[in-house]
């Protein structure tokens, strides 16, 4: 036997958690049993019938491996796992344009529109990759800009890849990311039977702080978007995103102003928290979040926290098409940039871009391959990878901290397992 090289363990207060980043398996323990689970990993040849059924249970979870194991085979198995090789993923930005102006966006909102000359030669490319024997479901998402401000391209080309999928005997769900202000009864319904099984709705605090950042005219943004909420939520999944800062995170006022408004039955709606990308994870008091969390139980809403994991861009098959045209893997990357385009068979053509696109995993020249946290980071993604590749001319770590914020994010994943595990106890999922 011997130890799995992707053992990972850090103190959390009175606690010692550890967490093999292959398997994902976590669990806590106290500071006084940690050393002889120390003990344990560090002696291959330990022997002692006492901890028989603990090293068994180790073994079961990847924390002790036979010696002839082949971890690097175990991570490649999981990596083309993760990939989605038989599903065929898509994004659209049918625009840049918003109906609001929230401060922490990261896009300009140029005044930018899909034409109907580019939208028909993404049919083209959609229906060539749909044509792959390998492709068994499609995975299609609408993102902007504020997407429902092309509410007639929404719903009809929505309804084209319903059918598409039909009559290609291929699975299909389709999603939205939306500010949830453009939504109404009638539109809710229109985009059930198109096929949207998902939204992605953001709020930002309670509901004068939301207010002040989504300015609606003389309507709530608030009052409509939870509206919304509770109108999809019928018979359709949500992620309420909350995307905290310092400022507004305030448990008991979020907490107190969610439950006025969203329905009874909240078995649709998970409660996702995403710290705003410009505030720096320290300027956070952990109790804060943490407290948000247990009040968003305690009323039957299942938080979550965001984790690393391989970025949709480096699926197998994944394109994100632009509303200037172009062609890209990741919508965070300024499509002026690109220089990629759909020819008349449906092919994408590269611009020098495509070095970016290649997973971290394909390329030989990069530190993370030898990395313990790589089956749960998978390197830098491709926005990250972009300038590093014009500046370094190499794929380096993402990390100032490397240890500090990949504990972080493995925090993050056991205290998911953790609520998940209370929320099917209590009948909540």
């Amino acid at each position: 036997m011997k130890a799995s090289k992707y053992n990972n363990s850090f103190v959390e207060g009175d606690s010692i958690i550890y967490f093999n980043s292959l398997t994902e398996s976590s669990f806590r323990t106290s500071k006084i049993t940690a050393d002889s689970i120390n003990a344990i990993l560090e002696n291959s040849d330990f022997q002692d019938k006492k901890f028989d059924t603990f090293i068994s249970n180790m073994k079961s979870q990847g924390f002790i491996i036979d010696d002839e194991c082949d971890e690097s085979a175990l991570l490649e198995k999981k990596y083309n796992r993760l990939r989605n090789p038989d599903i065929y993923t898509f994004m659209v930005l049918p625009t840049y344009q918003c109906n609001l102006r929230c401060w922490y966006c990261i896009q300009e909102h140029a005044d930018s529109w899909l034409s109907d000359e580019s939208l028909e030669k993404i049919k083209i490319r959609v229906k060539k990759q749909v044509s792959r024997d390998e492709i068994r479901h499609i995975r299609f998402m609408w993102f902007g800009g504020e997407p429902l401000l092309a509410y007639d391209t929404v719903l009809t080309f929505t309804q084209w890849i319903k059918e598409l999928a039909q009559a290609n005997n291929k699975t299909f769900d389709c999603s939205i990311t939306t500010n949830g202000t453009l939504l109404n009864e009638e539109r809710v319904e229109q985009l059930r039977e198109a096929g949207v099984n998902h939204y992605q709705i953001t709020v930002d605090g309670d509901r004068a702080t939301h207010n002040s950042i989504k300015v609606l005219g003389k309507q709530s943004a608030y009052d409509t978007t939870l509206r919304n909420i509770s109108l999809l939520s019928r018979h359709t999944t949500c992620s309420l995103r909350f995307n905290y800062t310092k400022d507004n995170l305030k448990p008991a006022s979020i907490i107190n102003d969610l439950d006025k408004v969203l329905p009874e039955n909240r078995k649709n709606i998970r409660f996702t928290l995403h710290r705003v990308w410009q505030e720096d994870n320290d300027t956070i008091p952990d109790e804060k979040v943490i407290e948000l969390m247990n009040r968003a139980f305690a009323i039957n809403l299942l938080p979550v926290l965001s984790e690393p994991g391989l970025c949709y861009t480096d699926f197998k098959y994944f394109d994100c098409f632009f509303a200037n045209g172009t062609v890209g893997k990741c919508d965070n990357i300024d499509p002026s940039e690109l220089n990629s385009f759909i020819d008349s068979e449906g092919n994408v053509k590269f611009g020098e871009e495509e070095a970016s696109f290649t997973p971290v995993m394909d390329v030989e020249a990069t530190e993370c391959k030898e990395c313990s946290y790589l089956p749960i980071c998978w390197g830098p993604c491709t926005a990250k990878r972009h300038p590093m590749l014009k500046t370094a001319k190499k794929i380096i770590c993402q990390f100032n901290d490397k240890q500090k914020d990949m504990h972080e994010s493995i925090r993050r994943i056991h205290l998911n397992r953790e609520y998940v595990k209370k929320a099917t106890e209590k009948g909540i999922l």
